[in-house]
């Protein structure tokens, strides 16, 4: 007779990074409880919990007692926050110098590097053929409004060049150059850039599409409210499923975000007339509107299946 063995195969736990302000935050906690479910572990920390040593042998990021460059099997970054020149510098730094060691970065730095910064992404975005709408950046406001008619655009959208979820956008009528002046002097006095765009006629409405690697794990339109022109979801829109982006959409969704470096990206679009235009590329996107109507998947476990099948690698 023959005996039976039993054998047990104990499978590795992986120790994955997540860099987050809140961890209480909803996409924090919806990834932490994915990666756990998977039979792995999560750390969850902020960018000033970090601290780095450059010794004689060589350098160490630590968290506490742990070891980010021996320990941690992958990383994973969630928005910035509010912070000065040199803390933004210091984080992406601290990103490239683990991703150098060979931890893989969701997304890598360069990636964030490029989407955080709405100048350099649309520059970027614009030679590589993706349509984007009219924008005149500058540090002189008197530059800035003897060239208003460049938009060719009733209304003008000012966004600070770095910021997210609509806030600090304003739209502004053209005619209304008074105002324009006050505001386009105000933005210089304090030392900020001038981020000026041409409003396209998008109807209160636009696309989110969620790219995973490269495929649309969802998409989905946002409708502003009644009477107001942002349409992002901490903003008040409300999102309605996209079953199936249509084919162009695809296309240019995932070039952008190909070209811009992300794996993971909220690409947000809108379309006048039959024309399409990426407004912006999110690398790091929050999901919870979209999983408010993408009932049939766990956006979350998508993400953390992918990072734990790249951790693995």
């Amino acid at each position: 007779m023959y005996k039976t063995l039993n054998i047990s195969i104990e499978v590795r736990k992986l120790l994955i990074g997540l860099i987050t302000r809140n961890p209480n935050s909803w996409s924090s906690y919806n990834l932490i409880r994915a990666i756990e479910d998977a039979g792995h572990k999560v750390m969850p920390f902020q960018f000033n919990d970090l601290i780095a040593f450059i010794d004689y042998d060589g350098v160490k990021i630590k968290v506490g007692d742990v070891d980010l460059m021996r320990d941690a099997s992958a990383i994973i970054v969630r928005p910035f926050g509010r912070m000065s020149l040199d803390q933004a510098i210091f984080r992406i730094d601290l990103l490239y110098t683990l991703n150098d060691s060979g931890i893989p970065i969701f997304n890598k730095p360069y990636a964030i590097e490029r989407c955080v910064d709405k100048f350099r992404a649309l520059c970027t975005l614009k030679m590589h053929g993706i349509p984007v709408p009219k924008t005149i950046v500058t540090e002189k406001p008197n530059t800035a409004f003897k060239n208003l008619e460049f938009l060719k655009s009733k209304k003008i959208v000012l966004k600070p060049m770095f910021g997210s979820k609509g806030h600090g956008s304003t739209r502004i009528n053209i005619n209304e150059r008074d105002v324009l002046w006050e505001v386009l002097h105000t933005i210089g006095f304090t030392k900020h850039t001038i981020y000026m765009q041409e409003y396209l006629k998008h109807g209160g409405r636009d696309i989110r599409a969620f790219v995973l690697g490269n495929r649309i794990l969802a998409a989905m339109h946002r409708k502003a409210p009644k009477g107001m022109w942002k349409t992002n979801i901490a903003q008040g829109a409300i999102p309605k499923r996209i079953e199936k982006l249509e084919p162009e959409l695809e296309e240019i969704a995932l070039k952008s975000t190909e070209i811009l470096g992300c794996e993971i990206a909220g690409i947000d679009m809108v379309i006048v007339g039959e024309s399409p235009y990426v407004l912006e590329v999110n690398s790091q996107p929050g999901w919870k509107g979209l999983q408010s109507v993408v009932t049939d998947m766990d956006i979350a476990m998508e993400i953390a299946k992918y990072i734990i099948e790249k951790a693995k690698k």
